[in-house]
């Protein structure tokens, strides 16, 4: 438990410092970990629903079920396994390790809402049930979901602070929330675990604070000590290659992935990162067969598997295969679709309600709730449409720092997307404009703007422009069929709904557009500008200077040298943003035409014929 305390605390207040090597700071790191273990919440203690006692009979009845179940899960037969373990839960509710089962197979089928049930009960029949935690989390983490990861990953800290892996999980979910300080501590808490438990991973989270803190070349010095060490550890090979990359170091980067992938069997997934730093060509063959041949593993993830396919997906585009690109993209959205499906009249709904909720003048209604702060820089749009290009434009000015993808608007308004009434609390509202600009201060305390790219936030425009009215909103816009095409060919590492089939694509693109148009129709004209990419890439400067301007910024010539940006890029777009801006990827689905399946229904879109030819 907790309160005990892990070994590594009494062993370093103990000892004299770490001696050389990434964790010097052994004091600061006990304080560290003391007070993030403070900090923690108290797991809630949930009492079991009432249930009549089963009798005999049926306990061990259920049993049987329950263990049958089990065989069958472990010999791949899911549908029969949760037939089985659902009886035997039905005829003895009371067993919180049988609904503990029942939610694992429930998420290998992909079956991930219902697993969240049986998880939940187990949970409430055993809080201190310490797996049936860990796997709610990674469910909810794979849902984005990251309030309710959270709080399932500080449950198992709370239950066994050991495992240091965990607050390695805790410091992502901090970095998706845009909480860098809190994801940087709990990466050296992680370190330090990791170090007590003699695990090499120990320089590989503390490489990750580095690059939280932005300083990205000691954690490169570092994860080449582990890998000096360690040669033969591939998830270090990895590490160092994903930050290359980023870095826009796409050819060491690649190197370093296929030399993770060699060492361990378990990196295959790192296939995908591999492929998105490098452009193939025929020279690249062997490389594609050994993806091939990895796809006839047996003991493949579901997500090791589409991880791969999305890789050969891109690399046959690269070689102009497009046959077997959308083959493989295929696969790996049909792995991807069995984990959710969107329910599009649910989104029809939400979408009608935020316009119904917005008419025009709906701002005048409070105007006293603005700050007047001119912080934010709002980049909005579908993903893929040039978001990450129009950010590392903004990013080259000197007064302009990047926070990249912020989950902050979609955390607070999960419920029902609301604004801000006649009855609201002023003060609440203050705290919320406060708490926003808090994370940006962490991002960079002293820039005049900082940019916050998450494309959803186009569903949050009412609250934000209502909150922030001089907060600049920049729309990226580009060719329909283009963009849901870029979307359907990329392996988004949060579940996205919308993206693994082609009529969830056009059903959730219909709704983006309507309320992007009723955005235009009722926001003020002032600090909102709409950036079409084909425009962009074909001549950058004109479109660049009114970017700029519409921050209310002085022109920068370094915004016309996007490329040479050397802040790190963690998006789908990271080889992307660091070639000079280029026009192939405009009109991209036409070498896709034959598989157009639903999306030719976006090609009479009046703009896509707008966005195909701009004047």
């Amino acid at each position: 438990m907790s309160g005990s305390g892990p070994k590594i605390v009494k062993t370093i207040v103990a000892q004299a410092p770490l001696s050389s090597g990434p964790l010097t700071e052994a004091g600061r790191m006990v304080e560290l970990y003391r007070a993030q273990q403070a900090a923690l919440p108290p797991i809630p203690v949930s009492v079991a629903p009432s249930a009549a006692k089963p009798t005999s009979a049926r306990v061990r009845m259920a049993r049987q079920q329950a263990a049958l179940g089990v065989r069958l899960a472990l010999e791949g037969r899911l549908a029969p396994a949760i037939n089985r373990l659902q009886q035997a839960t039905e005829l003895d509710p009371t067993v919180a390790s049988v609904h503990h089962d029942l939610g694992l197979a429930l998420i290998r089928a992909g079956r991930l809402d219902e697993a969240i049930q049986a998880l939940g009960r187990a949970i409430r029949l055993d809080p201190n049930l310490t797996s049936a935690h860990l796997h709610l989390a990674t469910t909810f983490e794979h849902l984005a979901r990251e309030s309710d990861a959270q709080a399932s990953y500080e449950a198992v800290v709370r239950l066994d602070p050991t495992q240091h892996h965990i607050h390695a999980c805790l410091g992502k979910i901090h970095i998706a929330t845009g909480r860098t300080a809190r994801a940087e501590a709990s990466f050296r808490t992680a370190a330090v675990v990791a170090a007590e438990a003699g695990s090499p991973r120990a320089g590989i989270y503390e490489a990750h604070a580095e690059v939280i803190g932005g300083r990205s070349a000691k954690a490169k010095d570092l994860l080449r000590a582990v890998i000096a060490d360690h040669p033969a550890n591939g998830e270090a090979h990895v590490a160092l290659g994903q930050i290359l990359a980023e870095a826009g170091q796409s050819q060491d980067a690649a190197a370093h992935f296929e030399r993770g992938i060699a060492l361990d069997p378990g990196m295959v997934a790192a296939w995908y990162q591999f492929a998105t730093s490098t452009k193939f060509t025929a020279g690249h063959g062997d490389y594609v067969a050994r993806m091939e041949a990895s796809l006839q593993r047996s003991d493949l993830t579901p997500p090791q598997r589409r991880s791969v396919h999305f890789a050969l997906g891109k690399a046959y585009d690269d070689l102009g295969d497009y046959a077997a690109a959308i083959r493989h993209l295929d696969e790996a959205n049909q792995l991807r679709g069995v984990q959710r499906r969107m329910d599009q009249e649910l989104l029809a709904r939400q979408t009608s309600h935020v316009i119904a909720t917005t008419p025009p003048g709906f701002l005048d209604r409070r105007p006293d709730l603005g700050a007047s702060d001119p912080t934010p820089i709002l980049i909005v749009g579908m993903p893929r449409s040039g978001t990450t290009l129009v950010e590392q434009i903004l990013s080259c000015h000197p007064d302009v720092a990047a926070g990249g993808e912020l989950s902050f608007w979609r955390e607070r308004n999960r419920s029902g997307l609301q604004v801000f009434g006649a009855d609201t609390n002023a003060d609440d509202a203050a705290r919320l404009a406060n708490a926003y600009l808090s994370v940006l201060r962490s991002i960079s305390p002293d820039a005049a703007r900082v940019t916050d790219k998450m494309p959803f936030n186009f569903a949050h425009l009412g609250v934000i422009r209502q909150l922030f009215p001089r907060a600049t909103i920049v729309h990226c816009r580009r060719n329909p069929i283009d963009t849901c095409l870029s979307n359907y060919a990329t392996n988004f590492q949060i579940a996205y709904d919308f993206a693994a089939d082609r009529g969830s694509l056009v059903a959730f693109y219909r709704q983006y557009q309507r309320l992007m148009a009723h955005w235009r129709d009722v926001l003020p004209p002032d600090r909102f500008i709409e950036v079409d990419y084909e425009a962009l890439v074909a001549d950058p400067e004109p479109l660049s200077r009114a970017l700029v301007a519409t921050c209310g910024l002085d022109w920068n010539d370094a915004c016309l040298a996007p490329h040479k940006n050397q802040r790190m890029v963690g998006t789908a777009s990271l080889w992307q943003v660091r070639q000079p801006i280029y026009q192939t990827s405009v009109e991209r689905w036409r070498r896709y035409e034959p598989w157009l399946g639903e999306l030719r229904e976006l090609l009479n879109d009046p703009e896509h014929e707008t966005l195909a030819n701009p004047s």
